[in-house]
């Protein structure tokens, strides 16, 4: 898979043959992935979508003593403008408390620029940035405007990479090159493994030093491996809050495991630690399976890629995959025994208030689907339908779980409100789950809405569904203020839109 040779990692188009656009049901979209018939869909119509600079951000965005240069018009920041306050919460969440913050630059291309070519200006911002904040890595986003002039953004890297005290990322991740936006994962992941991890310093080991005698150099070196043959690199992602981190860490500390959590709030120079770690175990494969693959190609480290631990079916399932591998699997069923029991019995007058009722869920594929079974076999509810950003082999192993797949209507789309908003006028569930940015169009339509995750809030493990459940009982129970928005908020489409089918703007590329 090394596709480490090249300068951007290939859209996830050719690379999984992700598909963003689709409607009709599960059992439709599942028999399309199995056979590999997925494809990456059109429109004849298109309201609006994601642009993958803003999911790159999203990962290079948390790492503590790094700085952004945004190489393009300064408009491309903007999208930063509203995350330096959430990102200093979720720092100082982790223990960062004196990292830079959340720091970017622009290099403001012009006119000029854009004829004549902006590299000089990407120089000059980068030597500025290195002698202000001396941080540890500064990643150089390339945008749209030097994606079609031609600047080199590899090539100024490599110039200037003796004269700045910072490791240089380049990310690649202009938006009109991709219609899955997931691809800017691969983006960040690519700058991370190619610049960062490929450098000959290695982490520093216990080996032999020189105040100590050789029995203790030797124990040393034993604790070591010991503890390194059981330590699991976590892969977070930015939306994960710091209690979901916590509540992993418990279960997996409890299962006598140590972990390495990163990619997200983790600096620099930690990232040598993944290549020691007996395995990297994925909450989300769209997020990670980019990385994971490198990490074993290059340095050996196995992964564990199949579920997220949302709900008490794929927590299980999750805790188990990881027992398996480190053969502790009758340790793990004592835990899970333990934690289900507990979990059920707190459950169970909530879900006498929640059974029956109906969600509709808007995420990421593997949060959708997810979630979807959590609402259905943890709580009793009725999921009437999932839409799904966008959609690859990741997603077979949930989707094939979800109820009533030859009937349930699943939508993949980025973004698309005007597909979102047929569906629900359709569809009438009682409460949405959803991003924010997406919420307010249910909102509007007089429905309950629960975002599908928070920086402060749990959802995952054992106690993120227990928290999920608490949260959608209040909600239900006081639906007053969709209701009045609805009566006094408008959406922007004519009656005629809600008579057509959902999905008839839908073309195969």
């Amino acid at each position: 898979m090394n596709y480490l040779t090249k300068n951007a990692p290939p859209t996830r188009e050719d690379r999984l043959g992700a598909c963003c656009a689709f409607g009709g049901s599960a059992c439709e979209l599942l028999d399309k992935s199995k056979s590999n018939c997925l494809g990456t869909n059109g429109r004849a119509f298109a309201q609006s979508t994601g642009c993958q600079m803003m999911l790159s951000l999203a990962i290079a965005g948390t790492i503590p003593e790094s700085v952004i240069v945004f190489h393009g018009p300064v408009g491309c920041g903007s999208c930063l403008l509203s995350s330096p306050g959430i990102s200093k919460q979720n720092q100082l969440a982790r223990g960062n408390a004196d990292t830079l913050g959340q720091v970017w630059f622009s290099t403001n291309l012009s006119e000029q620029e854009v004829v004549n070519g902006g590299e000089t200006k990407l120089e000059a911002t980068i030597l500025e940035v290195d002698r202000r904040f001396r941080p540890q890595a500064i990643f150089v986003a390339g945008t749209c405007v030097p994606a079609v002039i031609g600047d080199d953004i590899d090539s100024v890297a490599s110039n200037l990479k003796d004269q700045v005290m910072a490791k240089i990322l380049p990310m690649h991740c202009a938006g009109f090159k991709t219609k899955i936006i997931a691809t800017a994962y691969d983006v960040v992941y690519h700058a991370i493994l190619r610049y960062l991890m490929t450098e000959e310093e290695e982490y520093t080991k216990p080996l032999f030093e020189n105040n100590i005698t050789l029995l203790e150099n030797r124990l040393k070196i034993f604790e070591y491996e010991e503890r390194r043959k059981r330590t699991i690199n976590l892969l977070n992602v930015a939306s994960m809050s710091r209690v979901d981190e916590t509540e992993l860490v418990r279960l997996l500390n409890a299962l006598d495991l140590e972990v390495n959590i990163m990619p997200c709030f983790s600096p620099p120079d930690s990232f040598i630690k993944a290549k020691d770690a007996a395995v990297s175990v994925s909450i989300c494969a769209t997020h990670d399976d980019y990385f994971v693959e490198h990490l074993k190609e290059l340095y050996g480290v196995p992964y564990i890629l199949n579920t997220i631990p949302i709900g008490i079916d794929n927590t299980r399932k999750w805790l188990l995959d990881i027992a398996d591998f480190f053969n502790i699997r009758e340790t793990a069923l004592l835990l899970i025994k333990g934690e289900e029991r507990d979990l059920k019995a707190a459950l169970a007058p909530i879900r006498k208030n929640l059974e029956k009722k109906t969600a509709f869920v808007c995420a990421g594929e593997i949060r959708a689907g997810s979630t979807a079974i959590l609402l259905e076999n943890d709580l009793g509810m009725e999921i009437v339908g999932v839409r799904a950003y966008h959609y690859d082999k990741f997603g077979d192993v949930l989707f094939d779980t979800l109820p009533r797949k030859e009937s349930m209507p699943i939508n993949v789309a980025s973004s698309q409100p005007f597909e979102q908003v047929n569906m629900l006028k359709r569809i009438k569930p009682d409460v949405y789950l959803g991003h924010a940015g997406g919420n307010v169009w249910a909102a509007k339509c007089g429905i309950p809405v629960l975002p599908i995750f928070g920086p402060s809030n749990s959802y995952l493990g054992y106690k993120g569904t227990f928290e999920l459940a608490t949260r959608l009982e209040r909600l239900l129970q006081n639906p007053t203020y969709y209701k009045t928005l609805a009566q006094t908020a408008s959406q922007p489409y004519h009656e005629s839109w809600y008579e057509q089918d959902a999905f008839t703007y839908i073309r195969e590329d």
